[in-house]
């Protein structure tokens, strides 16, 4: 009889998955979209729940650039509640995520969307990369590339 056991998961994997949240939002967030190769795999799809996808690395570098535009480079992203779980192929990374602009000292932040994602992520040969994001939105909006 075949087992259903998960995969086991060592440490050295859950914190290099860890990290991919993270590391996205920190490439993303100092327009460092040449990086995003290191987190996600070539043929990777971001799925906005109820509103729409991104297809491919591309895709995913053109939006993180047409964001840093319609935000006037103001945006940045903080991730919470992580946990991770393994799948057959990889894991799922669970974590929910403000994204704020920043408005200036006097300003402070303001929210701009949130919810909640799951990133399946993979084993490559370069490392753990993520392959399909799911972004269900607390307030579904459509972003303009999409409309």
């Amino acid at each position: 009889m075949p087992s259903s056991r998960q995969p086991e998961l060592t440490a050295r994997d859950r914190l290099e998955i860890a990290e991919l949240p993270a590391r996205f939002c920190h490439f993303s967030d100092y327009g460092e979209y040449d990086r995003f190769a290191e987190v996600f795999t070539e043929d990777v799809v971001t799925t906005l729940v109820g509103v729409g996808e991104y297809k491919g690395l591309a895709a995913q570098i053109q939006h993180a650039r047409d964001t840093e535009t319609w935000t006037g480079g103001k945006a940045w992203h903080v991730v919470a509640n992580l946990w991770i779980e393994a799948e057959a192929d990889g894991a799922a990374v669970h974590y929910y995520m403000t994204g704020m602009l920043r408005m200036g000292a006097e300003g402070g932040g303001t929210v701009n969307t949130s919810g909640r994602f799951v990133d399946h992520v993979v084993r490559t040969d370069h490392g753990w990369r993520i392959r399909h994001r799911e972004f269900a939105m607390d307030r579904p909006v459509v972003p303009p590339d999409l409309a």
